[in-house]
């Protein structure tokens, strides 16, 4: 250990057991000129300016144009929800925030326009329910239940319930009052069954290249390069308007990233990106489409074999992926245009049925499993083998 590279002054490192021995308590390690503070976590007062300054930033965005607030607001909410998190077990410090009435504003309007990063959200509102003062302060803001995630909305409102009297919630305001973020047109639309999506399960994979078989008779192969790899199943109940908003949010979410060449002329950022955003730009950009039934599926009894109870009829789930291939085209039209330098974007995709075969240079160690509440149960497996896939995303 002692043969590392000396300090600026000349000085050894602390020998390794020196470290280890403080970190369990031992007195040798402060012997050894180890500061406790340089391996101590962040105190209350430092993460509570870090939340302060989070809170500022995102609520910022929320007088922004609708373009500023796609590209910047899952940066300001991952930094906000961390130091939540950090500070989940300090409530008076977190009852200290003065401007509730922002972070209620913003965090609603971006559970609204990212339904697919619902768990992070829920995870920020299990963290302030528990606090009287956040409660008071939302229902003040004209906010309900129904405003948030469905999945922890019934919850939400039992907590606000308990913290506040039927006869002290303020009426709910009609929908000229509502906050303007709800309101506004640029706020995306309501977190409905229509948006969410409901009843459909998407995994998202991003690749370098990919291609896939188009027609097996012909064998045929439709390529792409850099983009997205998209699989999507549909269960009971899926309609034509979710697989539209889910196309769209899919194609404006960033969930991409720019070349590499690109990249290095940016600086070195590895930042994702929408792919609109990049096709824009006059990045490269495809979606490679394909139906997998085994994301709506369960294990059967015993836990042998798959059951699919939750799938629609296949004539039905046949007319819903073509639609999705439809809606990712005219979408993707509509939001790149064609002023210069904007590249129109490729999409590919498989036939709904016969035999599936594909080959994937991936674009690093990256999945988002996107699972509607409808099918969660049913792909229950699935997520928590993804989780650790998913849980990369936190820190873009």
């Amino acid at each position: 250990v002692n043969s590392g590279p000396r300090g600026p002054r000349g000085s050894p490192p602390p020998p390794l057991h020196a470290v280890l021995a403080l970190a369990i308590g031992c007195p040798c390690g402060r012997r050894a000129g180890v500061s406790p503070s340089a391996m101590a976590d962040p105190s209350v007062e430092e993460l509570l300016e870090r939340l302060k300054k989070s809170l500022v930033a995102a609520t910022a965005l929320l007088g922004e144009t609708p373009a500023n607030w796609e590209n910047k607001c899952e940066d300001a909410f991952s930094k906000f929800r961390l130091t939540v998190v950090h500070l989940r077990k300090e409530r008076a410090a977190l009852d200290t925030i003065e401007d509730k009435n922002g972070a209620w504003r913003f965090i609603c309007k971006f559970g609204k326009t990212r339904p697919f990063l619902h768990d992070r959200c829920n995870e920020v509102l299990k963290i302030l329910m528990t606090s009287d003062l956040w409660l008071q302060a939302f229902a003040q803001a004209g906010f309900r239940p129904n405003d948030l995630p469905p999945a922890v909305a019934d919850e939400f409102d039992k907590r606000l319930r308990e913290a506040i009297p039927d006869d002290e919630l303020p009426p709910v305001p009609p929908p000229r009052e509502r906050p303007a973020e709800l309101a506004r047109g640029d706020a995306g639309p309501s977190v409905s069954t229509a948006f969410r999506p409901a009843n459909m399960a998407v995994v998202v994979q991003r690749c370098t290249t990919a291609k896939i078989l188009v027609d097996e008779r012909m064998q045929m192969w439709g390529e792409i390069g850099r983009g997205l790899v998209i699989s999507v199943s549909f269960s009971k109940g899926a309609t034509q308007d979710a697989v539209q908003h889910a196309a769209r949010f899919l194609l404006t979410a960033r969930l991409s990233m720019r070349s590499e060449r690109a990249r290095a002329s940016a600086g070195g950022t590895n930042s994702a990106e929408s792919v609109v955003s990049l096709c824009k730009v006059g990045e490269e950009q495809g979606i490679l489409l394909m139906p997998q039934a085994s994301l709506c599926s369960e294990l059967g009894k015993d836990n042998i074999g798959l059951q699919y109870s939750h799938g629609c009829p296949e004539t039905q789930a046949s007319a819903l992926y073509k639609a999705f291939i439809a809606a990712f085209r005219s979408s993707a039209a509509e939001l790149i245009g064609t002023a210069a330098p904007a590249k129109e974007l490729r999409v590919v995709a498989c036939n709904f049925s016969g035999r599936q075969s594909m080959e994937m240079t991936s674009d690093g160690p990256f999945m988002m499993p996107s699972i509607s509440e409808s099918t969660a149960p049913a792909a229950a497996n699935l997520e928590n083998r993804a989780r650790d896939a998913s849980r990369q995303t936190a820190s873009e």
